[in-house]
C-alpha cells in the first residue's frame, strides 16, 4: 500500500472532464486511505517557494532578540514569531510532550482593516489580527504575499476537484471559501547536535484543523503518519507538495475521508541531524463563519451523519488555543 501515493494534477488542470475525474478519483481514494498525498504538477514556480524558504531561514537565523520584535502581543493574537519551547502540537490530544522543538513564523490573508472589520462575530478577533511582519529580511513580506497568492489560487482549484470525488457541482465548496481564514507558516527545526529528552519531536503528534493543508518540505526527512498503529515515513518527491486532509473536512465527509495523526521526528541520521530543516506549511481554511454539516452525498444507506454542526472559526481557534502553552 502507499501511503502518501504521488499524484500529477496536471491532467486536471486545462485538461477535459475524464481527465479531471480521473485525478479526482485518484484523490478521492487518498483521502480514503491515510488523508495524505503528495502533489506533483501543481503549476507553482520553484522560485516562488524558494524566496519564502530563503528569507524564512534568514529570518530564523537573526538573533532572539530580533525575532521577538515580531512576537504575538498577547495570548489572543495568533500572528508573528513562535520560539521554542512556546507550543506543544500534542496537547491539542491532550497529549504531554516536551514543548515542539521548532520556531515559527506565521501570517494571514487579513491585513487589510476593512476586511477585518466583515467578521462581527464573538472571539473571532485572533483570527483576524493584523500580521507581524518582521523589518528583516526586507524580501520576506513580499516573497510571503507572491507565495501566498499561488496556494490560494492552487487549494482552489483542488477543492474542486474534490467537489468532484464527492459527486457534487465543482463549486460547491465555493460560497463556503469567500473569505477563507487560510494560513501561511514556516517551520524552522534548528540542528540537533546533543542528547535530546524522552519523548521530544520536531513537532509532536496532531491532526490539522481546518479543510486541508498543502506543505512543501525541505529535502530532509522527518514527517511521519500514523498507520495502523505504526509510524511511517512520508517519501520526499522532488517538487512535490504533500496535502493532507484536516478535520473539518473530514467532519465534512463523514469520515469518507481521513485527517490522520502526523508528527516530525528528529532523524536518526547524524547527517540530517546536525541541519536546520524548514517546512512551509500553507493551512486553508473555511471563512471564519462558515457552517461545517454533513455534505449530503456521504450520507447513504447505513452511513448516517456522524458529526453535530460547527462553525469553522470557532473549531479553529479553540483548537488552536491550545496548542500554546
Amino acid at each position: 500500500m502507499e501511503h502518501a501515493p504521488t499524484i500529477d494534477l496536471s491532467p486536471a488542470f486545462g485538461g477535459s472532464e475524464s481527465d479531471r475525474l480521473k485525478v479526482a478519483m485518484q484523490i478521492d481514494s487518498a483521502c480514503k486511505s491515510t488523508g495524505f498525498f503528495v502533489a506533483i504538477g501543481h503549476g507553482v514556480e520553484e522560485t516562488f517557494l524558494k524566496n519564502v524558504v530563503d528569507s524564512s531561514r534568514e529570518f530564523f537565523h537573526l538573533p532572539v532578540s530580533e525575532k521577538v520584535k515580531v512576537a504575538p502581543p498577547g495570548p489572543n493574537h495568533f500572528r508573528g514569531y513562535l520560539g521554542l519551547d512556546t507550543t506543544a502540537l500534542a496537547s491539542t490530544l491532550d497529549i504531554e510532550t516536551p514543548p515542539d522543538l521548532c520556531e515559527s513564523f506565521n501570517v494571514s490573508r487579513f491585513d487589510d482593516p476593512v476586511m477585518r472589520s466583515r467578521v462581527q462575530r464573538p472571539g473571532a478577533e485572533a483570527v483576524f489580527c493584523e500580521n507581524m511582519w518582521p523589518e528583516n529580511p526586507e524580501i520576506l513580506r513580499s516573497a510571503y504575499e507572491a507565495y501566498f497568492a499561488k496556494m490560494e489560487h492552487l487549494c482552489s482549484e483542488i477543492l474542486k476537484l474534490m467537489a468532484i470525488a464527492l459527486e457534487l457541482p465543482e463549486d460547491w465548496f465555493e460560497e463556503k471559501f469567500e473569505n477563507p481564514t487560510s494560513l501561511l507558516m514556516a517551520n524552522w527545526y534548528p540542528p540537533v547536535t546533543g542528547e535530546v529528552p524522552s519523548g521530544q519531536l520536531r513537532r509532536g503528534e496532531h491532526t490539522d484543523y481546518g479543510a486541508f493543508t498543502i506543505v512543501a518540505p525541505e529535502q530532509i526527512p522527518g514527517l511521519q503518519i500514523a498507520v495502523e498503529d505504526e509510524w511511517i515515513d512520508v517519501g520526499l518527491v522532488e517538487n512535490g507538495y504533500v496535502v493532507n486532509i484536516g478535520d473539518l473536512l473530514a467532519r465534512w465527509t463523514n469520515d469518507r475521508w481521513t485527517s490522520t495523526l502526523h508528527r516530525v521526528v528528529v532523524p536518526d541520521d547524524y547527517n540530517y541531524r546536525k541541519r536546520d530543516r524548514i517546512s512551509i506549511p500553507f493551512f486553508f481554511q473555511p471563512s471564519y463563519t462558515a457552517e461545517i454539516k454533513t455534505i449530503p452525498t456521504t450520507v447513504r444507506g447505513d452511513k448516517k451523519s456522524s458529526y453535530e454542526s460547527v462553525i469553522s472559526g470557532e473549531w479553529i481557534t479553540a483548537k488552536s488555543m491550545s496548542m500554546l502553552e
